[in-house]
């Protein structure tokens, strides 16, 4: 039995296969100086990290702007119209969520863990599409609701504006989820850490 090998099975012994959300957990397992370590596997940035996540935080805090910016608009007309007002909601929800994905993104450092990487990376498309989804039926709804001047209880300048700012927020969150999905990765595998605890358990690094 090898080092890599002992390890999993020392990961196995120490506590039972967890599910769901926290599965990630089983992936950490305690060095000797009882601090716990990530053995799973990692994902690193194969463009260049810091002008990537530059244009993705440009792009997340864009569409997010645009969005607080739609709702600070007075008589827009959106009062009363729920074609306008729960699409806007959603849009302005899943617009933080942008926010909090490219957050995670950052904070995993250059080799994200991939509990973190399926939450940011992976997500971030899909978070955007609806970003954009919405906004898209919150602009054409304000903009049908100003058309219809019997429902319309707003200005037209409060209307054009605020289907300006969804406007830019579909674009925006649209150019992120480009952008991610041009990012690539390399899957490391398992972690380094898990070598550096194989050496300091048994002395010798786990076989390739």
């Amino acid at each position: 039995m090898d080092a890599k090998e002992q390890i999993e099975k020392q990961k196995t012994k120490s506590e039972p296969k967890r599910k769901g959300r926290r599965a990630y957990l089983d992936d950490y397992v305690k060095d000797a100086s009882g601090s716990y370590v990530y053995t799973g596997t990692t994902y690193r940035w194969k463009n260049s990290r810091k002008a990537s996540l530059g244009r993705l935080w440009i792009f997340a805090l864009a569409a997010f702007a645009a969005q607080i910016a739609a709702g600070s608009i007075s008589d827009t007309g959106m009062n009363g119209c729920a074609w306008v007002l729960l699409p806007y909601a959603a849009a302005l929800i899943t617009s933080v969520s942008l926010v909090w994905g490219n957050y995670m993104l950052t904070d995993g450092g250059e080799k994200i863990p991939e509990y973190v990487f399926q939450k940011s990376a992976e997500a971030l498309p899909v978070r955007a599409l609806l970003t954009a989804v919405f906004s898209g039926i919150s602009l054409v709804g304000e903009l049908v609701s100003m058309i219809r001047q019997s429902q319309f209880t707003g200005s037209i300048s409060g209307a054009l504006l605020f289907s300006s700012a969804e406007a830019v927020s579909l674009i925006f969150a649209l150019l992120l989820r480009k952008k991610v999905l041009r990012l690539e990765w390399e899957s490391t595998g398992t972690n380094q850490a898990e070598t550096e605890e194989a050496e300091e358990l048994f002395g010798t690094a786990p076989k390739a």
